[in-house]
């Protein structure tokens, strides 16, 4: 009876807080990304891990390279802990009378995914009870290690992150790829785009999570070309507005680019897709999503799923636009190769008639 009684003094220790330090351990198995999503200092979390511990008796978590690895006993407790932290948070929510919150997703994505895909997650995404809030990060170049830590939920990215706490998804491929230049450029009317893109400055997209070379850069070096970088940034409206000022030319890829430079009149562009496509030395990305284990994996679904459903959209948005543009073009060189140019043959061109 005494050792009941004492054992329930030292369970009592085990309060809310503690509890939400144990599950995020089990879930981020790194101490500063548990104090992050806590809202609270690593020597707070650390104090509650020695808690945990002295109470049930049991290392429960064992260091490793990566961060803490849950033994046996925390692995065996983990859907125990979880089944009270939920009777807790119902609690509360019948006591304050609220409904269930938006989960609070934190993703890290480049410029071209950042607004109108991550709007379609936020009203299309609907597994979770209380739906999906979307907390964008700007993209740097330690997002693999803040994604692997657990301080982000997940990332959009061109190459699939290696760590036992990530999973990646494939949403698709990279078809699509355009020169960009200020209206009037020689390079716009070029037969030979890819070719003549040397004898100009270039500005590149940096997508790559490790600073890799672009492929074009690559290119390059294989072939013995000399390449003059004029500037590398993540963001498509920066590359675009850099080149809208002078001679120097954007490469891009990707439909979901096409929103940054089809509608502005300070710069036209044109379509290399083909002739990148055939040279083979040049590589086509793929669009991978990046995910913390600690994520449900039903969001990680559901992501991947609308994520896919939005790229699909996207090229075949672009590709529909393409025949429109080339169907127009073959209409108005019809008329003008017609040898009876008359006014009423000369309407019948026009593709609004």
């Amino acid at each position: 009876m005494h050792k009941d009684i004492a054992m329930l003094k030292k369970v009592s220790r085990l309060d809310y807080f503690t509890l939400q330090v144990f599950i995020g351990l089990v879930e981020l198995k790194n101490g500063s990304a548990v104090a992050e999503r806590l809202h609270t200092t690593q020597s707070k979390v650390s104090r509650s891990l020695t808690c945990l511990r002295e109470v049930l008796e049991d290392e429960l978590f064992v260091r490793q390279q990566y961060g803490f690895e849950p033994n046996q006993i925390a692995i065996k407790i983990t859907p125990m802990v979880q089944t009270i932290l939920q009777q807790y948070d119902k609690i509360v929510a019948t006591t304050i009378d609220k409904g269930v919150q938006p989960f609070q997703l934190s993703v890290a994505t480049f410029e071209q995914w950042s607004l109108m895909v991550m709007n379609y997650v936020h009203t299309s995404c609907h597994c979770l009870e209380g739906g999906v809030s979307i907390n964008i990060q700007p993209w740097s170049d330690n997002i693999s290690q803040r994604l692997c830590q657990g301080k982000i939920d997940c990332c959009v990215s061109t190459e699939p992150i290696n760590h036992s706490m990530v999973n990646n998804y494939k949403l698709g491929d990279i078809i699509h790829f355009f020169i960009v230049a200020k209206n009037g450029h020689p390079i716009l009317n070029s037969n030979q785009p890819l070719i003549d893109l040397f004898d100009y400055h270039v500005a590149l997209v940096n997508a790559n999570l490790h600073d890799q070379p672009h492929p074009i850069e690559r290119y390059a070096r294989e072939h013995e070309l000399d390449i003059s970088i004029a500037l590398k940034s993540p963001s498509l409206r920066m590359l675009i507005d850099h080149v809208s000022h002078g001679d120097d030319v954007a490469l891009l890829s990707s439909a979901m680019s096409m929103y940054y430079f089809e509608s502005r009149d300070d710069v036209s562009f044109i379509d290399v897709s083909s002739l990148w496509r055939d040279t083979n030395e040049l590589v086509c990305d793929s669009y991978y999503l990046n995910c913390h284990k600690g994520i449900k994996d039903q969001l990680a679904n559901c992501l991947k799923t609308l994520l896919t459903e939005k790229l699909d959209e996207m090229q075949a948005h672009y590709d529909e636009a393409a025949r429109h543009r080339n169907l127009t073009h073959h209409q108005i060189t019809m008329c003008q190769d017609a040898s009876t140019p008359e006014p009423s043959s000369l309407k019948c061109c026009n593709p609004s008639q």
